[in-house]
């Protein structure tokens, strides 16, 4: 079955990437699964005649649509992209609960969205930015009005200043070696044993790709996203041998 939904998503990118080159003018992805991103990687040498950029919003967005570009479009490529950025915010802060990533999400898909259509969600205090696709963001506007048990307004993000910048929990921690599992359990806090498990489980991507081998090798700056968890990016430090032998890292978990 994922063999068949990889081939179909494969297909369905060619099929894009052909309209692009046909009709002379830019066709997009809905937005990627990791899956989906690397399948779109893998496939770069197949596309004739256009260029595949991936882009999110902004340009630290995790979540991103793949547009195919005419050689000619290539400029304003990032500009053409079909992305709109909606602010939610409380009517009345004094009221507001604590709102997370999770109930935004799905106070939005409870309007009967796919999640296909919905990019990253940026938490900053009390306020949601969320990159969606164009094409549904006056359905939001007009839908959405509660998150969880708080009123909220919606309201297009005219100028890309205004969007926060991704932030991050900075964790420091040593690890014997740079294995998928020693990396999980620091990212996680918890013991090998449960990160063997969440690896073997098939709830680790790292690199953009479904990680089922414990020994697998972490690299500087790669993202880990682990089921129930959230999404990681490791640093590996220069120099970064303690005296005891071990590895430094420094893991920046999306929050």
């Amino acid at each position: 079955m994922e063999e068949k939904k990889e081939q179909f998503f494969e297909k369905h990118l060619l099929d894009l990437a052909a309209r692009a080159y046909q009709r002379n003018y830019p066709a997009f992805t809905d937005f990627m699964t990791t899956k989906e991103y690397r399948i779109l990687n893998r496939c770069q040498g197949k596309f004739s005649g256009v260029t595949a950029i991936c882009f999110g919003g902004h340009e630290d967005c995790s979540r991103m649509m793949g547009g195919f570009f005419p050689d000619s479009f290539t400029d304003a490529a990032l500009s053409m992209f079909p992305i709109v950025c909606i602010r939610i915010a409380a009517k009345n802060g004094k009221y507001a609960q604590t709102l997370t990533h999770r109930d935004y999400l799905g106070a939005i898909l409870n309007l009967g969205l796919e999640r296909s259509v919905i990019g990253d969600i940026r938490l900053c205090d009390q306020t949601a930015f969320i990159f969606c696709k164009k094409d549904f963001a006056s359905f939001i506007l007009e839908q959405l009005s509660m998150v969880k048990h708080t009123t909220v307004y919606c309201e297009i993000v005219e100028n890309m200043i205004e969007i926060p910048p991704q932030k991050f929990e900075e964790i420091q921690r040593t690890v014997s070696s740079l294995r998928l599992d020693n990396v999980v359990a620091a990212m996680i806090g918890s013991s090998r044993k449960r990160a063997v498990e969440l690896i073997t489980q098939g709830n680790v991507v790292a690199g953009y790709e479904e990680r089922s081998a414990v020994s697998f090798n972490c690299k500087q700056d790669m993202i880990i996203s682990i089921r129930g968890y959230g999404r990681y990016r490791l640093d590996i430090p220069s120099d970064s041998i303690t005296k005891k032998g071990k590895q430094k890292i420094i893991i920046y978990k999306y929050i």
